[in-house]
């Protein structure tokens, strides 16, 4: 279990709510109203957002309104209301104590400001006065009824099923790989010329050559990741030989005063580290762009499957660590 897990848990148990580890949400009833509240960038684990779904007869919340709550209620840094949903951000707060104390602070106020001005929980998408409970729709969360929950899943199974379905344009893969391997290429001899090491040069041929693939092959394959690899490969090799061609034509400018083009130089790149007994170094340079295209496309891929894999599906928040515990029959089957 990681630090920040067990912290999660603590967090929840203090605010007398649950902890879905598998969605990293902390959710429950608090005073009449269901909350989740979670990072919503992995990278900031503490910069906790806090949401509940609701509706009042009465007009939205005025900006005064707004802004009033926000500077009465200290751990708080903005309040967004989009339709039926609120959005409360809190401070960032590593001291545990003082976060599970500041997210109390804000839950209790929150609640109580929307109590007084007769807001009600409802469905997030049908905004029907209705028991809901959290749900993960790919990456997004939503507080949801019964009704909805059950055609949202529905509609989402049967795109999940197509996009499964769907072949994968193998043509429009390689040319997506290839444009995608241009901005790599770019990249190595802009920060060449810019005397950068080549990590991120690496990193963004491997991004790019992999989105590409997806973007225009329309999914990311075994097969898909393979042709990128090579070409991959290939352009990076191009790329180095780029890099070198530049660093060869300003040199014969500065050192022999004579102009050669890019395009001569990089027809005699070969020769010329042979010549200049310099093979070691630019074998090293092209090793080291392989190296860090490695580094770029090995979260690039896990992340693109585990996308892929989430993609259209929906998931009862807290279900699978409680099945039927938290909606109750009309739930129990998420």
């Amino acid at each position: 279990m990681s630090k920040v897990t067990e912290n999660y848990k603590n967090l929840a148990l203090g605010l007398g709510l649950n902890y879905d580890e598998m969605t990293n949400t902390i959710y429950g009833m608090r005073n009449g109203y269901e909350f989740l509240v979670y990072a919503t960038d992995q990278r900031y684990p503490y910069l906790l957002t806090i949401t509940t779904s609701v509706r009042s007869a009465g007009m939205a919340l005025s900006k005064d309104e707004i802004t009033q709550f926000r500077k009465s209620v200290a751990p708080v840094s903005s309040l967004v209301q989009k339709d039926s949903l609120i959005t409360v951000v809190n401070k960032s707060q590593k001291n545990q104590s003082r976060l599970c104390s500041d997210l109390g602070t804000t839950i209790d106020a929150l609640s109580g400001f929307l109590r007084e001005r007769n807001y009600t929980p409802c469905c997030q998408t049908c905004g029907a006065s209705a028991q809901t409970v959290g749900f993960m729709l790919e990456s997004a969360r939503l507080h949801l009824c019964a009704d909805c929950a059950a055609r949202t899943k529905s509609e989402n199974e049967v795109k999940a099923q197509q996009r499964q379905q769907k072949n994968v344009n193998i043509v429009g893969g390689i040319i997506g790989a290839v444009i995608g391997s241009l901005i790599g290429v770019i990249c190595i001899v802009i920060l060449g010329r810019l005397g950068y090491v080549a990590a991120l040069s690496g990193i963004v041929m491997a991004f790019c050559t992999l989105k590409g693939f997806d973007k225009l092959g329309g999914k990311l394959t075994a097969v898909g990741v393979v042709i990128s690899c090579v070409i991959m490969i290939a352009m990076t090799y191009f790329g180095n030989r780029l890099d070198w061609a530049f660093e060869i034509s300003s040199g014969m400018k500065e050192y022999y005063d004579y102009n050669m083009n890019v395009f001569q130089a990089f027809r005699i790149v070969q020769a010329f580290v042979e010549e200049g007994d310099i093979q070691s170094d630019y074998i090293a340079s092209f090793a080291q762009q392989l190296l860090f295209i490695v580094v770029g496309a090995v979260p690039t891929i896990i992340s693109a499957f585990k996308e892929q894999k989430n993609t259209h599906r929906v998931a009862q928040i807290g279900y699978m660590q409680n099945p039927g515990g938290l909606g109750g029959s009309d739930f129990g089957n998420f």
